[in-house]
């Protein structure tokens, strides 16, 4: 009975440890740069941080608006090195559905690609019903 529980708290512990090590590789291995400037041309942001992981990269960005106005974004592309990638995700606002600014007249959002390799400039295109922005995002 002993050489069975040795046996599978040594597995337990195993994959304990195993589960940590790909944990803190996944940790390890994203990149977080937090100085930027953005021309923007139509709707306006400020981007705070960009988050380069091994499974997406992520932007945080504040939408700047007038406020009680309504804005709708509808797709998002970002180009980098010459390669557009697809949003995948949004949070903070829903795509193809109207939102409002509140009084401070921003929103902080955030929005997935796929993972990239982190870049010094980008372009990040946005349509809606309202046109085209065109964000050109530059690391400092």
């Amino acid at each position: 009975m002993i050489d069975v529980m040795k046996k599978i708290f040594s597995k337990a512990s195993l994959l304990v440890f195993m589960t940590g090590m790909a944990m803190s590789a996944s940790v390890a291995s994203a990149k977080t740069y937090r100085s930027f400037d953005t021309d923007c041309k139509g709707l306006k942001i400020v981007t705070d941080s960009v988050d380069y992981r091994s499974d997406l990269t992520r932007y945080y960005v504040r939408l700047i608006g007038e406020p009680h106005t309504s804005q709708r974004i509808d797709r998002i592309t970002l180009e980098s090195a010459g390669v557009p990638f697809a949003s995948t995700d949004i949070e903070g606002v829903d795509m193809e559905r109207w939102f409002q600014w509140e009084e401070d007249g921003s929103i902080p959002v955030e929005i997935d690609f796929p993972a990239m390799k982190a870049a010094k400039t980008v372009t990040i295109k946005v349509e809606g019903p309202r046109g085209v922005s065109l964000w050109t995002v530059t690391r400092q």
